[in-house]
């Protein structure tokens, strides 16, 4: 029981040095603060994509976010200029508006993207081995911009494919 005492008044004397250290903050203020957070935060997918499909003669990027590899985040077809990107539990609707680097297959090494709402995302990709019907995605990089300048960077891997004629 003595042990037990010393160590829980520690705690509490670490537990109120936190607290007074902080400084005193108008609840809207304290608010506006977090809600200022939000966007880098939804940034992040919660979900991913469902199902894309490419018709006969077509190809398309199928992108997976690197650190949770069941969410399916991106997805262009080639020379549409156009994209789907997850990002939290609603996907947006992308129009190409650069493409630079390499061109592998129909694709480029690097793009941006620009959503209606003013959101940018930067794709840069470093294409892997070659595979039946398309070619290995070695690692890329998503990197969104939302209308605030929150910067969010998401590492990503996937696949080229394309549905043979």
């Amino acid at each position: 029981m003595m042990t037990r005492l010393p160590i829980a008044l520690t705690a509490l004397a670490l537990v109120a040095t936190g607290c007074s250290s902080t400084p005193d903050l108008d609840p809207q203020e304290a608010r506006a603060r977090m809600l200022a957070m939000t966007p880098a935060i939804d940034s992040v997918p919660s979900s991913g994509l469902g199902p894309q499909e490419v018709l006969t003669g077509e190809c398309g990027l199928f992108l997976w976010s690197q650190t949770d590899t069941s969410k399916f985040i991106f997805f262009s077809k080639a020379l549409s200029g156009q994209a789907t990107f997850a990002q939290g539990d609603i996907p947006i609707s992308l129009t190409q508006t650069r493409a630079g680097g390499d061109i592998f297959g129909q694709f480029n090494t690097r793009a941006t993207y620009a959503s209606d709402d003013g959101r940018e995302l930067v794709l840069e990709i470093i294409p892997g081995e070659m595979m039946n019907g398309g070619q290995r995605i070695e690692s890329g990089l998503i990197s969104l911009i939302d209308p605030e300048g929150w910067l969010t960077k998401l590492p990503v891997l996937g696949v080229r494919a394309c549905k043979p004629e």
